[in-house]
């Protein structure tokens, strides 16, 4: 350990820190400042002595600069040029305690870990532990310890002096400060906690994420699950006897069936056009019998045909109408469904 004192009062740094500082200083220490502000490492932690312990004082810090020069890091080495930065008086930051005796002040090592460093002017008005400093120069960290009376006494010690740069330039300084410093971000990964195997049953729950902790869905037996019935209304029952009588034909199909007495043959019927919707209806006017099964009650009129060529004479397309009567020979079960389809129209 070394000290400065320029009087009665004296101090130096801990044991510690004062090693660092010395083993620094031959190689051109440098000392990262950023925007946000960076604290000082090696740490400034003093040992105060030669104090009156019925006295009361407070103690400060600021940096001050070695000389007018400005540096540059060129070929592995820095280059003295002339510094055309303005400079300003130091900002001193008063340490957290306040005013104390000096036996408190003695009693313990005081440090200024609340200091930080930053190359923006403006995060001093922010936070009073930010100062401001010029990247590329030299600085030397000064101690000043106030008297209640109002005596101040300033303490240098030369071996702490360091040149602030936005990265490290050379690799011994910075491998010594990373693997001195435990916030370093390469000694991080020792720090952090293990995380525990084992829960006990008062620890709070962890959240997991999705792909940790997978839903598991149960199965559901089919019986469990509830019958959903259609919403649609359900057509109109006919006699199973009724049905094997009507045709139902389908649309361009020319499919023939065996006939019977019974089962008379599928009829065809020219294909609806998709693109002309009025072409449907007659297709639909011509099966009275399956507008019945699909429990449909629509008038039974002639409608006109829209011929697919402007060219071609409208004509009707309905063969059935209350003035003619079929040309081929009904039954009397169809006859009954024509009866009770027609009764139902003229009661609407």
């Amino acid at each position: 350990m070394s000290s400065y004192p320029t009087s009665t009062i004296s101090a130096s740094l801990t044991p510690e820190y004062d090693a660092l500082w010395h083993k620094l200083n031959p190689l051109q220490h440098e000392m990262i400042i950023t925007g946000v502000g960076r604290r000082v490492y090696p740490l400034l932690e003093y040992q105060f002595s030669s104090m009156n312990p019925d006295k009361m004082y407070r103690a400060s810090v600021h940096f001050e600069y070695v000389d007018d020069k400005k540096l540059r890091f060129c070929k592995g080495k820095y280059v003295e040029l002339v510094s055309q930065e303005k400079k300003e008086a130091p900002r001193k930051v008063q340490h957290k305690s306040g005013a104390k005796l000096g036996s408190k002040w003695m009693a313990s090592p005081v440090n200024f870990e609340d200091v930080r460093i930053t190359n923006e002017k403006t995060r001093e008005e922010e936070d009073t532990s930010n100062v401001h400093l010029h990247a590329q120069h030299r600085y030397l960290p000064v101690l000043t310890i106030t008297e209640e009376a109002g005596l101040s006494y300033e303490i240098r010690l030369p071996h702490t002096v360091f040149i602030t740069a936005t990265f490290y330039h050379i690799d011994e300084v910075r491998k010594i400060k990373t693997d001195s410093n435990e916030y370093a971000k390469s000694n991080r990964g020792d720090r952090r906690r293990p995380r525990a195997v084992e829960f006990s049953a008062t620890s709070p729950p962890t959240k997991k994420s999705i792909k940790e902790a997978p839903v598991q869905r149960e199965a559901v037996p089919e019986a469990s699950v509830p019958f959903i019935r259609n919403s649609f209304p359900n057509s109109p029952s006919i006699d199973p006897a009724i049905l094997s009588t009507l045709t139902f034909p389908s649309a361009g199909l020319f499919t023939q069936t065996q006939s019977s007495a019974t089962i008379p043959a599928v009829q065809g019927v020219s294909l609806a056009d998709p693109l002309n919707a009025f072409s449907a209806i007659p297709w639909l006017m011509n099966n009275p019998f399956l507008l019945a099964a699909m429990g449909l009650q629509f008038p039974i009129i002639p409608f006109p045909y829209l011929p697919s060529t402007p060219d071609s004479p409208l004509t009707p397309t309905s063969s059935i109408s209350p003035d003619s009567e079929p040309t081929q020979r009904v039954d009397s079960v169809k006859a009954a469904v024509i009866n009770k389809v027609n009764n139902e129209e003229v009661d609407a």
